[in-house]
């Protein structure tokens, strides 16, 4: 076998019954009847759950543990795990003993390595070693529309679910204040993934409180953001308006008692566009220009609202820089329109899958309407997808195929993929 073959596979095999079930025994003689094989476990504990099991002339009702080899039972520490007591069968690839329950109790073993169904196992070696864009690329357009739709919705919401990882933090951090935690997510998606924990922490250290309280000044924002960043710390004094920033900041930081990340910023290999310093100059002009975003986007307005926020234009000085200190050919350095999407794909529409997930019993409407609203993204993987025949009509789409791509397509997690599994199941 020139594949890794795994305990994956394995739970794939046992939960669709791909092998020989005739004439089943344990290794100690027993004959096995499967009357069901149980529900996958998918948290803690034996694999499966709720299984019938008819060992000899007794029914049992319980768990089912999958490993490949007999020996890992001991050695995931099974055996000293009350959790594993109701386990009535123990099912192998490979197997030459028993093992016993925490309670000393010996469980029944079914070794499977000469009964599995050859052509499931060809047929997961081919996606494993398939070097398309991805495994499946040869036979994804025979899968029918209605299979990849609901495949599409799943993995959509896995991914609004990953972009709201930190939102649970975020709220804590605030002590549940709405305003601060959608203010940290904005803050953090003008970081870009390189300096993200850097803006992150600029938005620990610089409350949404306070760009409230100078949100009318875009100067006194500037200061603020460039300040708490620590790029104002060494200006040169020749550059009047960098100087008069690092004035302002030094007052304010002694009014309100700031401290200055301690997360460096990137700069290096970086476009002009996204330098952390005009990114920053950014974000002030944004909460200077919309300082009720937050009450908006809150208020669950149409996309089309919540985009005319950000139309905004940055100070003059910006227009003829991308740093301190430093001109370059006079620029507008507003948002563009792939940044503004950037923005609503990383940061407001998650929030707002968030917001209404906690506030509305789940009902996540308006979050995926946006989505839906929203174009789609354009770039290689989208493309790639396009010329295997996939319709991506909208940002709902892309977004959830770029989640395929990442979580299941590139680690060949193709048994945990709907598709994939139908897949292999088509082939035997």
């Amino acid at each position: 076998m020139s594949f890794a073959f795994n305990e994956d596979l394995l739970q794939f095999i046992w939960e669709n019954q791909l092998y020989a079930n005739n004439e089943l025994k344990t290794i100690s003689g027993d004959s096995i009847s499967i009357i069901n094989q149980g529900f996958l476990n998918k948290n803690s504990g034996p694999d499966f759950e709720n299984a019938k099991i008819k060992i000899n002339d007794t029914l049992f009702i319980g768990a089912v543990e999958i490993h490949l080899d007999a020996k890992d039972w001991s050695m995931h520490s099974h055996h000293t795990d009350a959790a594993y007591n109701n386990v009535v069968l123990h099912v192998c690839y490979t197997a030459n003993e028993n093992v016993v329950r925490q309670d000393g109790t010996s469980i029944p073993t079914l070794e499977l390595k000469d009964r599995i169904n050859s052509k499931a196992l060809f047929a997961f070696q081919k996606l494993m070693e398939e070097k398309a864009f991805v495994p499946c690329a040869n036979i994804l357009p025979t899968i029918d529309s209605f299979s990849k739709l609901a495949w599409i919705d799943r993995v959509l919401i896995e991914r609004l679910e990953d972009r709201c990882a930190s939102f649970n933090n975020y709220q804590t951090h605030s002590n549940g204040n709405w305003s601060q935690t959608f203010y940290t997510a904005v803050v953090r998606a003008f970081g870009m993934p390189i300096n993200k924990q850097a803006f992150e922490q600029i938005a620990f250290k610089l409350p949404f409180e306070l760009v409230q309280r100078h949100s009318a000044s875009l100067f006194q924002l500037e200061a603020l953001f460039l300040g708490i960043a620590g790029v104002l710390q060494n200006v040169d004094s020749a550059d009047l308006y960098a100087d008069g920033l690092q004035k302002e900041y030094k007052f304010l930081a002694s009014k309100y008692n700031l401290d200055t990340i301690d997360v460096p910023l990137k700069f290096g290999r970086m476009r002009p566009m996204s330098l952390p310093t005009l990114k920053l100059a950014q974000l002030a002009a944004l909460w200077h220009h919309s300082p009720n975003l937050v009450s908006t986007v809150l208020s669950l307005p149409d996309l089309q609202t919540i985009n005319e926020l950000l139309n905004f234009d940055l100070s003059d000085y910006w227009n003829t820089h991308y740093t301190l200190g430093k001109s370059s050919a006079e620029k507008s350095k507003s948002l563009s329109n792939s940044a503004k999407q950037l923005l609503l794909l990383n940061a407001i529409i998650p929030f707002v899958f968030y917001y209404e997930k906690s506030k509305n019993n789940g009902d996540t409407d308006h979050a995926i309407q946006y989505l839906n609203a929203l174009k789609s993204e354009k770039n290689s993987i989208i493309s790639s997808w396009k010329s295997l025949g996939w319709e991506v009509e909208n940002a709902y789409t892309s977004q959830a195929l770029l989640h395929l791509y990442k979580h299941y397509c590139v680690p060949k997690m193709c048994l945990s993929c709907n598709i994939g599994r139908k897949i292999l199941l088509k082939e035997v």
